[in-house]
Order: structure tokens, then C-alpha cells, then sequence
């Protein structure tokens, strides 16, 4: 495959995940707009949500107060936002125009459904009460884009590229938003073990699309910040975890070393850190510092990102 195939295909998918991601941030802090008396976690839950998508100081230079109308123009549609959805849904579209012969045309179509159903909303004024109905567009299409690829594409290596991308995004959103939720949602004396308190953890798995799945695992069990670590860093069955993209990202690139049958830096970088998260503990972190192992990830995720960068897509 062409160095430049590669690429678009990884970085179609990787704007399609931001684009979900986002949408699904942005659902929790509207969830939390309808509940009374939570003017303090409503106003840490829209700013924390510009810190996760890391354009807080972007909007801020735009936009001089923390205001909730404002913040979800400027993820949705602001054009100056390179992470808003807009630009997210037109870059995937824009990369995957330039490889349509390596995707089935059914993959082709559900993207540029995705683009053309999202343009209705850019052309006209936004309406905050529309928040819901385009929130459900974008990640009902997102879905069915995935599902598309994965019952209609080639597993060959395209696909890997296409898989790659998805977990990537994935593993560095999850990174952030865990780092950036859990100070904004310590427990302070007054609240640990309150509905309170339940309540705003359980904000953290709503954000990642995984609190049913997290009363899956543990049953009835309170909800506290010991076991959301280890549900969304550790937990193999978590599709949102970091130790599942991490795995997803392995498998992938190894599928790639035997298809291209080259050995890559990239391969050793993965297999240290699926290694190094499959042999650690809740309580590791913990004793490490949860921000010092989160920006290590981070760090790690996005130097195994270069080699890939390296390798895949800048040859000659």
C-alpha cells in the first residue's frame, strides 16, 4: 500500500473518533445543564471539557468567559477550532476522497452522509435546543461508519490503518479525560460517599459511553474512583480502556510486521507498553501518582504514533 493511502485511511478514522468523542463530552455537560442546584460541578464540567479536548486556551483567546451556548458552537462549528466537529467530519471526508478506491463504496457513502447530514446544521444559525438532535446525528453515524467498515472492508492492511487510527484517538481521549476529571472530581471530605459524589464519578464513565458497562463488571457496587481506574486503564474488556486500544493497537501493527514481513521501532515501543499494562496494578498507579502515569501513556502513545508516522507514512 502507498505511504499516502496509509495515511488517509488512519486519519479518517482517527477525525471520526474526535468527532464522537467530543459529541459524547459534550452530551454529558447538556445532561448535567438540566439538573438543578449544580451550578459549581456544571460550570467545572464545561470547562473540563475544554481541557479534555485541549482547546481551552484556544477558546479563551476567542471567547473571554466560560459560557455554555459559546462553548458549544465553538466544539461543534467554529472553523478556527481544529478539533471542533465540523472540521473533524470535512478532514475525514477530505482524506477518505482521496483513497475511495481503497474503501467499499458503502463505506464511502456512510461518511459522506455523515458530511452532508452535519453541513444542514453548519448552514444555519445554531439553536442550542438542537444540542440533542445533532449530538444523536453525529454519533448515530459515527457507529454506523465503524460498522460499515468492519462488515464491508477488506481485512487486509487498510483496514489495519483504518483500526489503527480509531485507537490511537481513542487511547489519548481516555487518557485525558481521566487525568482531567479526576481532579476536577477528587472527593472532598464533605461529599466522599454521598449520592454527590456517586453522582459526579459516575460523570467520568458517561463521558466515555461506559457506566451500563461498568455496572456490568461490578454489579451493584458503588461507584468510587479506585475502581473507574482500573475499569478505564486496566480492564481488558472495556472497549474505552487504555489497556483495550493499547491491545487493539498491538494486534495491529503486528498484523502489519507480518503482512510487510519489516521489523519497526514501532513494534518494540508497543509491545513494552501492552507489556507494562498488562502487569500492572490499580494500586501501582496509584502509589506512581495517577498524573504521572497518565502523562507517561500519553507520552508513550504518541512516541509509538511517530514511529508509525515514520514508517508507514513517510516513505519514499
Amino acid at each position: 500500500m502507498l505511504s499516502r493511502t496509509a495515511e488517509n485511511l488512519y486519519w479518517t478514522s482517527r477525525y471520526l473518533e474526535r468527532a464522537d468523542s467530543i459529541a459524547r463530552l459534550l452530551e454529558v455537560a447538556y445532561r448535567i445543564s438540566l439538573i438543578p442546584n449544580t451550578q459549581e460541578g456544571y460550570n467545572n464540567e464545561w470547562e473540563s471539557i475544554l481541557a479534555t479536548s485541549g482547546t481551552k486556551e484556544e477558546y479563551l483567546i476567542l471567547n473571554k468567559e466560560i459560557k455554555k451556548e459559546k462553548i458549544e458552537h465553538f466544539l461543534l462549528f467554529d472553523n478556527r477550532n481544529f478539533s471542533s466537529v465540523r472540521n473533524c467530519i470535512e478532514k475525514a471526508r477530505d482524506n477518505i476522497k482521496m483513497v475511495r478506491t481503497a474503501v467499499t463504496l458503502e463505506v464511502w457513502n456512510a461518511v459522506n452522509t455523515l458530511f452532508y447530514r452535519y453541513e444542514e446544521f453548519v448552514k444555519k444559525k445554531y439553536n442550542s435546543k438542537e444540542l440533542p438532535e445533532i449530538l444523536d446525528l453525529i454519533k448515530r453515524q459515527v457507529n454506523l461508519i465503524k460498522g460499515t467498515v468492519l462488515n464491508t472492508q477488506l481485512q487486509n492492511d487498510g483496514f489495519d490503518f483504518l483500526t489503527l487510527g480509531n485507537y490511537f484517538e481513542r487511547a489519548d481521549f481516555t487518557a485525558r479525560i481521566i487525568d482531567v476529571k479526576y481532579f476536577i472530581l477528587l472527593p472532598s471530605s464533605s461529599f466522599v460517599g454521598t449520592q454527590v459524589d456517586n453522582f459526579r464519578w459516575s460523570l467520568m464513565l458517561r463521558s466515555v459511553s461506559s457506566y451500563r458497562a461498568f455496572k456490568w463488571a461490578y454489579g451493584n457496587s458503588e461507584i468510587d474512583y479506585i475502581k473507574i481506574i482500573d475499569f478505564l486503564v486496566l480492564n481488558a474488556k472495556c472497549p474505552r480502556s487504555l489497556f483495550f486500544s493499547v491491545e487493539k493497537i498491538y494486534h495491529h501493527l503486528n498484523r502489519l510486521k507480518k503482512n510487510y514481513g519489516e521489523k519497526s521501532i514501532s513494534i518494540n515501543k508497543i509491545n513494552l507498553l501492552y507489556k507494562k499494562l498488562k502487569n500492572t496494578s490499580v494500586n501501582e498507579i496509584l502509589d506512581e501518582g495517577l498524573h504521572d502515569f497518565l502523562t507517561s501513556f500519553i507520552k508513550d502513545i504518541s512516541s509509538v504514533y511517530q514511529s508509525v508516522e515514520k514508517k508507514y507514512f513517510m516513505s519514499s
